[in-house]
């Protein structure tokens, strides 16, 4: 017999530390994966813009926009969703983008200013972008002071936009 079985013997049959020294540690995978962040897909004009899914709430075709007089001029009104009273807000006006494309889209955000609707021109759907592959905007464009992120995806270049910058939490 073996000095391993010999050794098992002597123990009482409880062999506990009979792991030998060579065998090579085993290989966990998933251990050193970067995150995998999700957007929604949206365009603006023709600038791809994601948004950090763990802020969109639901999509909705348009509906009616009933106007509320003496508001920001980007607040374009309020919708009734299922009975709430829900604010639209119309980005591309709060940074100052002219207008060519009709919004086809309403998404609805949890923002520090509580629910809201943005217009958006079209939705292209749910992206997962690891987070190694966002890199700091680099560009400065009209958006640039609302980004947070930049990033290349099979899709194309697609600019993070940053809702905490878009809609600051109110002062007290």
């Amino acid at each position: 017999s073996s000095a391993a079985s010999d050794v098992y013997k002597r123990q009482g049959g409880i062999s506990m530390s009979l792991v030998l020294s060579t065998q090579k540690k085993p290989i966990i995978y998933g251990q050193d994966t970067t995150k995998i962040l999700e957007f929604l897909g949206v365009y603006l004009e023709d600038e791809f813009i994601g948004i950090s899914l763990k802020n969109v709430l639901e999509i909705s075709k348009i509906l009616e926009i009933f106007p509320v007089p003496l508001t920001l001029h980007y607040i374009k009104g309020v919708i009734n969703l299922r009975g709430e009273i829900l604010p639209v807000v119309s980005i591309k006006e709060m940074v100052g983008v002219k207008e060519t494309k009709e919004p086809t889209r309403l998404i609805i955000l949890e923002t520090n200013l509580g629910k809201l609707a943005i217009l958006v021109d079209s939705v292209y759907g749910v992206l997962k972008i690891p987070e190694d592959n966002l890199e700091p905007n680099p560009m400065t464009s009209i958006y640039s002071n609302y980004l947070s992120n930049v990033a290349l995806t099979p899709q194309g270049f697609i600019s993070i936009i940053d809702l905490d910058k878009l809609f600051p939490p109110k002062e007290e």
